[in-house]
């Protein structure tokens, strides 16, 4: 079940854009036609990479939504957890739904930026203290740290999706972690002040594309964050196929198909609901204007989605 919340409350990735398939697909094919001038693509491609998005449920998803909840974040950051056959070669996949999961060049930026969260996060861990994931979605981040020989570690899941917080909930069993405790809540208006250690924040920035509105989630975390806590959160930089003069991107290992198709399927066909995107001399400004004194920049590979270490 997907809860729809007030458009000033809610992640835009949690709400759905068409009541239908059909719908969307139309929309999307309309869409192709009113800018197929300044597009690679040709309209016989689009209604291909349509037809085999609509075919997969993650497709289904992000056609109806725009952007990926919990559940689809969670599996595209960690594809082994979902899929029975651990050689990718030999999965029934389609297509489009291969390449969101082995070659799409945001998507392998993602799966970095996570595992740096989980070692920042890992090197952080000490007892008494208190982490929190916002939004927490799946909260695989969190729940795959170590945390033997630990005492008295409180984990926090902040959401404001409930199937997303259940999901958790249910990771959280599975993996025998109990010390965790939930809450949904939009991350604009948290409540929290001076209680946590360690904030991670992925995949909830880059749905906002007022500038002002983005500076006052960061600040909101440097409230919540005790002095000396950190805020791991990562931005994404400037497609090449959006802005070529701002783009950031390290071309030369991204294979030229793959951003051609990248480029087709998030920017001409799907609607990713992605609007905030900042140049590496950009980044810091942000933080600092919520009053983080301490920002460290760590490019991933592709310099798609750079990490971001914030200290109070």
């Amino acid at each position: 079940m997907i809860t729809e919340q007030p458009a000033a409350e809610c992640n835009k990735s949690h709400r759905l854009l068409y009541p239908g398939l059909e719908q969307a697909i139309e929309n999307r094919k309309s869409h192709f036609l009113s800018i197929e001038q300044s597009s690679s693509m040709t309209y016989e491609e689009v209604c291909d990479i349509l037809e085999d998005v609509a075919s997969f449920p993650f497709g289904r998803y992000i056609l109806l939504a725009g952007g990926s909840n919990g559940m689809w974040t969670d599996y595209l950051i960690s594809p082994q957890e979902y899929l029975t056959a651990k050689n990718p070669t030999g999965l029934n996949l389609s297509v489009i739904e291969r390449f969101f999961l082995f070659s799409s060049p945001t998507v392998l930026a993602q799966r970095e930026l996570h595992a740096t969260s989980r070692q920042i996060a890992q090197s952080l861990i000490g007892e008494g203290k208190t982490f929190a994931s916002i939004p927490c979605g799946l909260m695989r981040d969190l729940l795959s740290l170590d945390y033997s020989g630990t005492k008295n570690m409180s984990l926090v899941g902040i959401d404001i999706d409930p199937e997303s917080i259940e999901r958790s909930k249910g990771l959280a069993s599975d993996m025998q972690i109990d010390h965790v405790t939930y809450l949904q809540r939009d991350a604009w208006n948290l409540q929290e002040k001076n209680a946590f250690d360690f904030i991670s924040c992925i995949g909830l920035n880059e749905y906002e594309n007022d500038r002002e509105r983005v500076v006052d989630l960061y600040r909101n975390f440097y409230d919540a964050l005790k002095p000396g806590g950190v805020l791991f959160t990562g931005v994404l930089t400037w497609p090449p196929y959006i802005d070529p003069k701002k783009s950031d991107w390290n071309l030369s290992l991204i294979p030229k198909y793959d951003l051609r198709l990248e480029a087709g399927i998030h920017k001409d066909i799907l609607n990713i609901q992605w609007l905030n995107f900042r140049t590496l001399a950009e980044i810091k400004e942000d933080f600092i204007k919520a009053g983080f004194k301490n920002v460290e920049i760590k490019p991933d590979a592709r310099c798609v989605f750079p990490a971001i270490i914030a200290t109070k």
